[in-house]
């Protein structure tokens, strides 16, 4: 039997195209339903529309992403109450068309004030249970009637998110045993460094209790440097271990990152003086908006471009460039340094590796890359034994268009 061909209009096609560009664009499970929220309105001609997922904890549907909602509600990640219809659609495991005067609607009432002409609302469904509601709606009377042939497309689209939606899960869940697996080493790592650290301080301690006890006033001072250095470093490795663990919880504001770089090369333009180091900073001229922490994204930089300034004791260039691109923004700092051998870079971002133990807690490069990701970035290196280093942070940028 010969099998039929399947006729797929251009339109689809092109839908088809932009989801799967949506989904292989997406850094995070957020940034993905953000991606597809726009997709939603600009292929349904709709004015806004919104995704709220399932919270694993608490079990309330939390308004994650949407398009044509006001920023800072969405950031404030709302709750969906009883008398939303998006509450209605997860409890009845329901897909629902709404045209006409939408919120004259018995189900659901709404606070906002803006008038709504018809709606699709679908629960988002893995394994027989709600995992979350997708809606797309339009406002005003000039604009036609969401139909059927509307709804099976829709319906269709809300299918892709719970896909990709598992699959990032999936991904998370294989990083974060692979973390596990490393949390021993690194422990062990943690334990050793803070045990040398206070064999350091003991050993000194004593030293400097027998030098007093003979008054031997000149040796004192010289050790003295010693105690100091060894609190020192345990200081540091408290202090960065400390920042790692609360990365999480940094509140955020839009930030422009020529500032924060200039602040930066301002701080080490003395260093580089002293140390015969060339520095540069090229940038564009426009303002370049981030959605960021300040100080965060002012150590992860710093941590790398302070690494950059070691490893070049004897002169070189740094060069600090930005890139931009749509949505993003590319940061690439250079170093002329000893380079990184290639069995060590897929290891210079675990917590605790460090090739230098005198000089080094193997943390900044780990916390310099857990800040880039909670910031919906990434962080790579490129580097050459005896030739230097490049490391690009990307990070996602404001525009008009957001």
């Amino acid at each position: 039997m010969k099998r039929q061909s399947i006729l797929v209009s251009e339109n689809i096609k092109e839908f088809f195209s932009k989801i799967n560009e949506s989904i292989t664009k997406a850094r995070n499970a957020e940034h993905l339903l953000t991606l597809i929220s726009k997709t939603a309105v600009d292929e349904f001609d709709a004015d806004r529309s919104s995704i709220f997922l399932r919270d694993e904890k608490t079990g309330q549907l939390r308004l994650i992403a949407g398009t044509g909602i006001p920023k800072e509600i969405i950031e404030n990640h709302p709750v969906a109450e009883h008398k939303n219809i998006s509450y209605w659609v997860a409890e009845h495991k329901k897909p629902i068309i709404l045209n006409g005067p939408v919120k004259k609607d018995a189900r659901f009432q709404s606070l906002s004030k803006t008038a709504i002409s018809s709606a699709i609302v679908i629960p988002l469904i893995f394994e027989n249970s709600v995992i979350g509601v997708f809606s797309v709606s339009r406002t005003g009377d000039e604009k036609s009637e969401f139909d059927e042939d509307d709804m099976v497309l829709f319906r269709f689209l809300g299918d892709l998110v719970v896909l990709s939606l598992q699959l990032l899960v999936m991904q998370e869940k294989k990083i974060h045993s692979e973390q596990l697996a490393a949390i021993g080493l690194a422990t062990a790592e943690l334990v050793h460094s803070l045990k040398n650290l206070l064999v350091g301080i003991f050993g000194a301690t004593e030293l400097l209790n027998v030098l007093i006890q003979q008054n031997e006033w000149d040796s004192v001072k010289e050790h003295w440097n010693l105690l100091a250095d060894n609190i020192k470093n345990l200081s540091t490795v408290v202090n960065e271990v400390l920042s790692y663990s609360r990365t999480s919880s940094i509140t955020k504001e839009n930030v422009i990152l020529q500032e924060i770089l200039q602040q930066i090369c301002n701080f080490i333009k003395p260093r580089c003086n002293i140390s015969n180091i060339k520095l540069s900073f090229v940038c564009p001229e426009e303002k370049i908006i981030l959605w960021a922490n300040r100080e965060a994204l002012y150590n992860a930089i710093m941590n790398i471009v302070d690494n950059a300034i070691k490893v070049m004791p004897d002169g070189g260039e740094l060069k600090i460039i930005c890139e931009t691109e749509v949505d993003s923004v590319r940061i690439k700092i250079s170093d002329t340094g000893t380079g990184i051998p290639e069995e060590n870079i897929s290891r210079i971002f675990e917590p605790f590796f460090t090739t230098d133990k005198k000089r080094g807690t193997g943390i900044g490069l780990a916390l310099t890359k857990k800040i880039v990701e909670s910031h919906a970035g990434k962080i790579m290196v490129e580097s050459k034994v005896g030739k230097g280093s490049t490391f690009i942070i990307e990070l996602p940028i404001i525009t008009d268009s957001n």
